[in-house]
């Protein structure tokens, strides 16, 4: 089954029994803009210059929900920041969330169960009820982190993408990162010197990654 780089992350902050995402502070609020973003570099379409995004192509994906964030994109007058399209794409985290689980919901990896909490407030929750995509996804996970199997680029950005948003124990449990945890980092190591990926995809994929952690770490210390 065909998904992307931020149904898969979506898919994977989600607790496949609560229905409930991942909480660690601005995880999904910056990690979906930077899925966004990392797949839209991934189809050749943004390259990032002196820490702006810069279009490559104005030509519709094909999927409404990316064809959505490029044209944002697109109509934007100048090359802005990064930092400036993670927040903006950021704060759509809600609209961003309903989109790709209400296509997971059709795809029919996942249900949604309506409740309210205290009779009143929404309390909607999304277990899975085909859970074969996010099972083939987890395996060849382990396959790259316990086995040595050689990541695909998507795969790389998913398993970096992942840490910076310390969601390692939410992924793969308490136990297991412990034992990969080494894996990890030497993944995205080899990575970075490795000659199968592009100088440009290496560049702007660590160039999102860095602004990620930097917006996590600031947003996380003026809100405490």
């Amino acid at each position: 089954m065909e998904l992307n780089l931020v149904d898969k992350f979506i898919l994977l902050a989600l607790d496949d029994d609560k229905g409930t995402f991942a909480t660690e502070p601005f995880a999904l609020t910056y990690g979906l803009a930077g899925a966004i973003l990392l797949e839209l570099s991934l189809k050749g379409y943004i390259n990032i210059v002196d820490k702006r995004v810069v279009l490559r192509s104005h030509k519709r994906i094909g999927d409404p929900f990316l064809d959505t964030y490029l044209v944002k994109l697109t109509e934007s007058k100048k090359n802005k920041r990064l930092s400036y399209w993670i927040q903006t794409f950021g704060n759509k985290e809600r609209s961003i969330k309903k989109e790709i689980l209400d296509k997971l919901i059709r795809k029919g990896i996942l249900n949604k169960r309506e409740e309210k909490f205290l009779w009143v407030f929404n309390n909607d929750k999304f277990p899975t009820v085909n859970s074969k995509p996010e099972n083939e996804l987890r395996k060849r996970l382990f396959e790259i982190l316990e086995h040595h199997s050689k990541p695909e680029v998507d795969e790389l950005m998913l398993i970096s993408l992942i840490d910076t948003c310390k969601l390692n124990r939410f992924v793969y449990g308490k136990e297991r990162t412990k034992k990969i945890k080494g894996r990890i980092r030497d993944v995205i190591k080899e990575a970075e010197n490795s000659s199968l990926i592009s100088d440009t995809i290496k560049e702007v994929q660590n160039t999102i990654l860095a602004m990620i952690v930097m917006l996590i770490t600031t947003t996380t210390a003026a809100t405490s």
